[in-house]
């Protein structure tokens, strides 16, 4: 192993190191005393610099910032083309992008399956749609929904499960067919 892909892996392990900081300083904002403290206002120098431009880009959803999540899978997905480009000995980035993409994509899709998944449950269950966990998610999940809604003219929870079921097909067709065949023409560049 060379120089260079040794300080590169440094720098996706820093990086990693990185996104668990912006996980903790999402996890203090629960607190309401823990950012005044000598470990919160570390976190806000380390941290706040990358989620002020990611708040101006992202609108709240459902009442909640997505800035922090954002910023966790920029680093995540810079540490991985960092490592993948270490671990290929730099002869095929093109391959090191394409994978970080598809594992982008897939946990875009498994995130949605799951948000999916938890708003059918909770209609089996008769939780109260107006408790703001149940409120949240079918505010998430209605963008999903209601294209289903309306192409299957369904109502209630019979789309909130044709949406789950589309979802999951698409999910295991992309996600285990589709994405490996194309990585693997990627890793063959």
């Amino acid at each position: 192993m060379n120089l260079a892909a040794i300080l590169v892996g440094d720098l996706a392990t820093l990086l990693d190191i990185y996104a668990l900081c912006i996980l903790a300083w999402a996890l203090l904002t629960f607190f309401p005393g823990a950012s005044g403290s000598a470990i919160g206002r570390l976190l806000d120098d380390l941290v706040l610099p990358v989620i002020r431009p990611l708040r101006r880009l992202l609108p709240t959803l459902a009442g909640m910032d997505l800035s922090p999540l954002l910023a966790i899978v920029i680093t995540y997905a810079l540490a991985d083309v960092l490592q993948g480009l270490a671990l290929s000995g730099f002869v095929n980035p093109i391959g090191a992008l394409v994978s970080v993409v598809l594992e982008f994509l897939t946990a875009v899709l498994l995130i949605v399956l799951l948000l999916l998944l938890i708003r059918v449950l909770l209609g089996f269950l008769h939780v109260d749609p107006w408790h703001p966990l149940a409120f949240a998610i079918r505010r998430i999940t209605d963008t999903f929904i209601d294209p289903i809604a309306k192409l299957t003219r369904s109502r209630g929870e019979r789309s909130a499960v044709a949406a789950f079921v589309i979802f999951l097909v698409i999910y295991i067709g992309l996600a285990q067919i589709l994405f490996p065949l194309i990585q693997q023409s990627a890793n063959r560049l």
